[in-house]
Parts: C-alpha cells; structure tokens; sequence
C-alpha cells in the first residue's frame, strides 16, 4: 500500500490543513445537489430509511455540509431489515426520481426524470453526480442540465461496471450500451469542475489528468474504531490455526473472478494440492459454489452464509490468514480496506483498482488476473508461508490507521471548500 498513490493520510500527518469544521464553515452556505442511482424509501407515516450502508455514507457528507438535498429514485418502505431511518430537516432534504427497472420502463419515465432532474438542478449551487446507474444512469439527465444551466459539478466515479469484462461474447446490445455510457463518462468528466475517482486508473483512462481539478480518493470503509490494536492483532495472529486458510468475501459473480477460483480449486484437487478456501457472498454463481464445495469438501472449498457488513463481517475476517480477491474487473473493492483493519493480508489480481494498494511482499501478493493457474499458485505460495502472510498483514494493519471512511470525507470536504471559494470569487 503506497503512500504516493494509496489515498487520504491521517490528519495528525497534515498539519495546518483544515478540518471538518473549517470546512463546514466555509460551505456553509453553498446549496449542494447529491444525485444517487439507488433508491430511498419512505414509508407511510412519510419518514425516510435508507439501506444501511448508504446510510452511513449519507451522514459523513453532513459533517461539512449544511444544505443537502439528495435526488434519487424512490420507492415504498417494505422490509426494515437492514434499513436506518433518516432524520431529515432543513440540511437534509429528498427528492424522488422516477424508479424504473427496465430499459423499457426508463424510457417511459424519461420526461418525468427530466423534469425532477431540471427542479434540482436549478435550485442548486453545485451538483455532485456519477456517470453510472440501472436502467439509465440519472447523471444522463443531470449532468447535460448541470452545465446548460451553468451549475458547477463534481463528478465521482467509484466503479465502471459498464465496461465489459470476461472472455465474452457479449451481445451487441452489451457492447453498445458499454460504448455509449464510456463516450457519456469522458464527457461528463471533461465538463466536471472536480472529479472524484476510487483510483489512479479512472482518472486517467477517463481522461482528467489535471490534479488541479481531480482527487483520488480510495474507496475506504474502516472507521478507526475498525483497525485493531497492535497488541490486539498480535493476539489474533497467535489464535490463528496452523492450517493456513483464505476467505474470498464478494457478491458472487464472473467479475468478482469467482469462476477463476472454481477452475483454480478444481486443479488443486486434481494435484492433490493442500489449498482451503471459505467463500462468503450472495450472487447468480452462489449455485455453483455450492456445488463445488460439495464436491470438494469442506477442507478445500466451504460456503459460508452471509453476515452483515460491520462488527459480525469484520470478526469473521480476522480468523483467516489472507483474503482472497480475484476480480477481473478494473473495480477497487472495500475487502483491500477491511482486511488491512484486522491485519489480514490479501491474494489479489493484478488490476487498477488494486495495482495502487497492493505492494507485493508488503501487504499481500498479486497474481495475473483471469488466470487459474497464477490463482492457484498464489493459494500454494500462501499454504506454505504463514509467518510471510503474518509480517504482511500486521504491515497492512499499520497502514490503515488513519486511511478511514471519515479520512476519505475529510479530503473531499477539502476540495469541496477549495471549489466553493473559487465559484464565489
């Protein structure tokens, strides 16, 4: 994990930069548009909830700012479960965009979805949208109004799911939606007074190199509370089992390089190879995780049930002895985070999104993505070198101390005032 590349530094490192406050201070009069693609819920008695997660990200963005409306889709409050009740007011505002699950049902609310988008915008000192979203991103409405209407914007890209990954084919619809959304993507960036991305390798294929008018800002989730002691770690290392044994937690499917791990475990079975994998996540190749651990047996692949995101999560983790991330995708998962929090050292392909926090021999090792063979050679390596993987995970567990959900707020709040003063002169 490279300091140069690897993301927002603890503040007692910056002396002299502004805090929270400071910031909140100076944008404290600046009207602030959040455009999200996943929805709110508001019940009947009117109240919002939001899905836990979003939830947690949602107040951090309150700690500087004082006037946020959010503009999303909509939907009714079914299940509580896994859902925080806002407490909205006059620095928190909603307002709902036409929800529609289909590419069909997108184009029939295509005016309304203007319409709302236009409402916003207008009332509006910045706008902060994305480029990405189900059926149609809401950024495909907002960010041409965003700079008709002369709005400052501030374009985030965390995840290109739109570009296509894997062996294929992939349909000519798949492709055509892939192209049109990259050309919308580069465009938006282009006109974007500040662009955010989660890594080094979005920001210069999409095409703002300019570190004046561009952050990168990993996507980290610890808060530091998270990262365990020193001592702490020391401890879990030495309660660990002999028998090394890797955790791959993601949603299951061919991005997240789970088919990859399928192939690599059947080879180490053929080789009778002492490789042991847990497997935790939900997703459309769940099935056939399930029906290789049957055939593999619990000693090489188990599927475990899901728990949430936090304490449960995050204990779970630190009874392995490296988390496993395979992905083929260029995305930059939470997992690389999280397991440096509890001092567990990662195998990961070698992609952009976890090229610039992964220094191989420091805090975990990479492998060449979309290769079973370079998986399973990494599974080996790891079997055989557990005092390898504890020095790296307890390296990782120092790096993360600070490299925090709020650190990550605290650098975009940063330029976020920075912004604000220039836009008022």
């Amino acid at each position: 994990m490279q300091d140069g590349s690897a993301g927002p530094v603890p503040d007692a490192a910056e002396p002299g930069l502004p805090g929270f406050d400071a910031c909140a201070a100076a944008l404290a009069d600046c009207r602030y548009l959040l455009v999200m693609p996943v929805p709110w819920h508001q019940a009947r008695d009117g109240s919002v909830w939001l899905d836990e997660l979003w939830h947690r990200d949602l107040m951090r963005h309150l700690d500087y700012l004082g006037d946020l409306t959010v503009l999303a889709p909509r939907l009714p409050l079914g299940d509580r479960a896994g859902m925080v009740q806002v407490q909205a007011g006059p620095g928190l505002k909603f307002r709902a965009l036409p929800w529609g699950q289909s590419t069909a049902a997108g184009l029939l609310s295509a005016p309304a979805t203007w319409l709302a988008s236009l409402r916003a915008v207008r009332g509006a000192d910045i706008v902060h949208s994305g480029v990405a979203g189900w059926p149609f991103p809401p950024g495909l409405f907002v960010n041409p109004l965003a700079v008709l209407l002369r709005k400052p914007m501030v374009i985030v890209v965390e995840s290109a799911f739109w570009r296509l990954s894997g062996p294929g084919p992939h349909s000519r619809k798949a492709r055509l939606r892939a192209g049109v959304v990259e050309r919308f993507a580069r465009w938006s960036v282009r006109k974007a007074a500040l662009a955010v991305f989660t890594h080094e390798g979005y920001r210069s294929s999409l095409g703002r190199g300019s570190e004046a008018q561009s952050i990168v800002t990993p996507a980290s989730w610890i808060d530091a509370e998270d990262v365990l002691k020193p001592t702490v770690a020391e401890a879990a290392w030495a309660a660990k089992p002999a028998q090394v044994r890797v955790l791959l937690a993601a949603r299951l499917t061919e991005g997240k390089g789970v088919a990859v791990l399928l192939d690599a475990l059947s080879g180490a079975a053929a080789q009778g190879l002492p490789v042991a994998v847990d497997v935790i996540g939900d997703g459309p190749l769940r099935p056939a995780v399930a029906k290789a651990a049957a055939q593999l047996g619990p000693d090489r692949l188990n599927l475990l049930d899901p728990v949430p995101y936090g304490p449960p999560f995050l204990g779970l983790l630190g009874r392995y002895h490296a988390a496993l991330v395979p992905s083929i995708t260029d995305e930059q998962p939470r997992i690389l985070f999280d397991a440096a929090a509890r001092a567990v050292p990662v195998l990961a392909s070698d992609t952009e999104g976890h090229r610039g926090l992964v220094e191989p021999g420091v805090n975990g090792w990479l492998f060449a993505p979309g290769d079973p063979a370079a998986l399973l050679a990494a599974l080996q390596r790891a079997a055989g070198a557990p005092e390898a993987l504890r020095q790296m995970g307890l390296t990782a567990r120092t790096w993360a101390e600070g490299r925090t959900h709020q650190a990550m707020h605290l650098a975009r709040a940063r330029r976020l005032a920075k912004l604000w003063r220039a836009v008022r002169g």
